[in-house]
């Protein structure tokens, strides 16, 4: 590009971070927006966003307003007069007197294979339902979630170990390279949206509290997905007499053992390599590999196994025992 475009970012995650440096090195970044700091940690001391900490060591302008209900604060916006307002994962919804402000487009970078998980968590909602695919687009903003047509996109695979985290990495790189593709192609006027088809649409809703607790009557392979796709954050949890334990990583396990009577839940054998064997729906089995006793830190099982009892007949439960 000849002359710089003058863009507005939106963004809060780590996420973003990528996407606000490539950017940054081919636009003008004339103001960034990023939720306000949060209290965090047991003393709730005020925490940054990781976009603001970046923003702040580039010497770019930054705004945390907590919504756009202040027409100062749209007006503020539309008097900037962007060429492109780039949002990835703000978190915060963009009313359309900011959408229709920039010169050319407000694009959001969205982590999906669209219409497919369109909202909240779409990185482990493909995880969880066994995708094996995903992409990561460049989409034209609309008032109506992530429904806009697509300028960009590239396809990224889901392979049978990826967890929450691999992947979040990889989309992560991926966006800013697609969203500059979406920029050039835009402001060059060189550009032919794809509109979203209405079949296969679904919703990454946010996560629930109430979903972090393992439900040992689901079958392996669905437990064994959750895991990976929970494995940052917030994570798996189980209850074994009163302790609360966090499952972080387990594979599918081909038990010789029958069921005979077996709860599920329940430890049914060791491993070879010394991993509680657990009885989960269907009559299938679940190998425990990485698990955590709530405020210690993660250990193999063998680990921690030393430290902490667990014998067969054992049941994990999704609450204390009374």
């Amino acid at each position: 590009m000849k002359n710089k475009l003058r863009i507005i970012f939106m963004g809060t995650p780590e996420f973003s971070v990528p996407s606000l440096k490539e950017i940054s090195n081919h636009c003008d970044i004339i103001s960034v927006y990023t939720q306000p700091p949060r209290g965090s940690g047991r003393g709730l001391k005020t925490k940054l966003s990781p976009i603001h900490i970046l923003a702040r060591k580039m010497n770019f302008l930054v705004k945390t307003p907590d919504d756009f209900s202040d027409l100062n604060v749209v007006n503020e916006i539309v008097k900037l007069n962007a060429d492109f307002i780039i949002v990835v994962a703000y978190g915060l919804l963009l009313p359309s007197s900011i959408l229709k402000s920039p010169k050319f487009l407000c694009l959001n970078g969205h982590a999906s294979d669209l219409p497919r998980w369109r909202g909240a968590a779409p990185i482990q909602r493909a995880i969880e339902a066994g995708d094996k695919s995903t992409a990561v687009c460049a989409m034209i903003m609309e008032e109506t979630l992530d429904t806009g047509p697509i300028i960009t996109k590239k396809n990224i695979p889901i392979s049978n170990s990826e967890n929450s985290q691999t992947l979040h990495e990889k989309m992560s790189e991926e966006m800013p390279l697609i969203l500059m593709e979406a920029i050039e192609l835009v402001s060059n006027k060189n550009y032919f949206p794809k509109m979203q088809s209405e079949q296969g649409v679904t919703y990454a809703k946010k996560i629930s509290s109430a979903e972090t607790t393992i439900n040992w009557s689901d079958e392996n392979i669905s437990i064994e997905r959750k895991l990976r796709a929970f494995s940052t954050w917030p994570g798996c949890w189980t209850f074994h007499k009163r302790n609360r334990i966090r499952i972080h990583n387990a594979s599918i396990y081909d038990a010789i053992t029958k069921n005979i009577g077996f709860s599920h839940g329940q430890i049914v054998d060791f491993s070879v390599s010394g991993c509680p064997v657990i009885f989960t729906g269907n009559d299938t089995f679940l190998e425990i590999l990485e698990l955590q006793k709530e405020g210690r830190k993660k250990m193999g099982s063998e680990e921690f196994l030393r430290g902490y009892k667990l014998e067969v007949g054992d049941i994990f439960k999704n609450h204390f025992d009374d």
